[in-house]
């Protein structure tokens, strides 16, 4: 399990999403990569500067909803997220929080992935909202991580 600091960038590995920064592994972004290329569409719930949202733009042949409220202080996350994936033609960004935001999303979501905040109220709140549109998979990540008791 990563550090909460985060892993650093691997340019040279060739799973897809190791080349940014970010928490995920490499076998948890081959995952995604692999789940999202049979989906219709799916719904990213924390998408930061793009680790996880790269793995899911690369496999799902359609929209990939990424929402997170990029609201860092120093204001350059969104930033680095367009950077390492405005590139997609299957982005779609979408700044706010979850659930709030989801009218905003049309119909049914074959996948949803769920790693925004991480204390019980938002999981359950994300996972209330989402459960009911999701058709085929809904997933997250940090589950009984130690530093995140209420994921």
């Amino acid at each position: 399990m990563a550090a909460l600091t985060g892993m650093e960038p691997d340019p040279n590995s060739k799973v897809l999403g190791m080349h940014l920064w970010g928490w995920m592994s490499p076998t948890e972004l081959t995952w995604l990569h692999e789940e999202a290329r049979g989906m219709r569409n799916v719904v990213e719930i924390g998408s930061l500067v793009g680790r996880s949202s790269f793995a899911l733009l690369a496999g799902c042949p359609g929209p990939v909803y990424c929402i997170d409220p990029w609201d860092d202080e120093a204001g350059r996350a969104y930033g680095s997220f367009m950077t390492n994936v405005g590139r997609f033609p299957n982005l779609v960004a979408v700044k706010g929080f979850s659930p709030a935001v989801g009218t905003l999303i049309q119909g049914d979501i074959d996948m949803v992935f769920i790693d925004g905040n991480h204390d019980c109220e938002n999981c359950r709140a994300d996972l209330e909202y989402w459960f009911p549109r999701t058709q085929k998979l809904i997933c997250g990540h940090d589950y009984n991580h130690p530093g995140y008791p209420g994921v």
